[in-house]
């Protein structure tokens, strides 16, 4: 088992002083790099659903498109703009919100709006909602240009948290700052799961940090119906990749294909690994276990991490 990279992720890395697996080819001891394990990236990724027509002229390598899983288990894509005639859009969404209000030009306002909107959808929203949800979000983007010019008036800072505008989501409110930290959340928790198929046990072991990291920052920071939409969305994700995953026989199948081979010799001696020279997670009951470990502990505090680690053991 290769322990030293984690697909999608270089923040939360598996580790061990010892080989992982005894002359038995069973697991003997599993840790974690706690260093970065709490620490929430800022993710600034640039996306749109529906684009002005300009976009026709943008060169196709600045253009990312996204599948994304909503809370209803389906999937939607989103569209990303990164770049504009050799310029990245990469300006806070605030102070391009901030700027336009006070009626100053803003380079390509309607690609940020657009971003902004895709941003928020593709963290937030299901097949079935999306619709509903770009208009809503803009709604909600004009609403905030009217409450900055109205603190501007009044001598009020127009910093993320004393805005009030409200923007509905999939049914569900939240203030600029809730939505912008909780974006930031989801695409940290999203970045550290493998979906590129090949599950071992540490791929699990990530997928319960995913679920877990999103549930201790929704618990602390939002309201009931807020930290729902959140759990609801992660969990349609984690349970799209682990149905996604093949047979051991498929796998095999494939990777003769791509001139890899690999015999289907069992192992009745190993409890986890089912067939010789394949490190794939076999023993599903096992690989649940994993993932529930890691999915119930509170990642704002490391003690709880620390024990998950310690009821990682064979």
């Amino acid at each position: 088992m290769n322990v030293n990279s984690i697909s999608n992720s270089t923040e939360n890395r598996l580790y061990t002083n010892e080989n992982l697996r005894n002359k038995n080819g069973d697991i003997t001891k599993v840790k974690f790099d706690t260093s970065n394990a709490l620490k929430i990236e800022n993710a600034n990724v640039n996306e749109e659903n529906k684009a002005p027509s300009e976009i026709l002229y943008i060169p196709s390598e600045d253009i990312d498109y996204e599948k994304c899983t909503g809370k209803d288990g389906k999937e939607f894509t989103v569209t990303s703009y990164c770049k504009i005639k050799g310029e990245t859009l990469n300006k806070d969404y605030l102070d391009v919100f901030a700027s336009k209000a006070q009626g100053k030009d803003v380079n390509y306002y309607d690609y940020y709006l657009n971003n902004f909107v895709a941003k928020i959808s593709q963290n937030f929203s299901d097949s079935s909602s999306l619709k509903e949800d770009e208009k809503s979000i803009k709604k909600g983007i004009d609403d905030l240009a009217l409450e900055i010019k109205k603190n501007i008036s009044k001598g009020i800072p127009n910093n993320i948290e004393n805005l009030n505008t409200k923007f509905r989501v999939n049914g569900v409110d939240f203030t600029l700052k809730e939505l912008v930290d909780s974006s930031k959340v989801m695409d940290y928790a999203c970045s550290i799961v493998n979906t590129s198929g090949g599950m071992d046990y540490y791929h699990y072991a990530e997928m319960g940090i995913a679920k877990g990291k999103v549930n201790s920052y929704a618990e602390k920071n939002l309201n009931e119906e807020q930290q729902k939409l959140l759990n609801s969305t992660m969990s349609a994700r984690i349970q799209k990749v682990t149905d996604s995953v093949p047979e051991i026989s498929t796998e095999i199948e494939n990777l003769k294909r791509l001139n890899i081979k690999i015999d289907m010799v069992t192992d009745k001696n190993s409890k986890y690994y089912a067939v010789k020279s394949l490190q794939r997670a076999t023993n599903k009951e096992y690989a649940q276990k994993i993932m529930d470990t890691f999915a119930n502990v509170d990642y704002s505090n490391a003690k709880s991490f620390n024990k998950a680690i310690e009821e990682y053991k064979i």
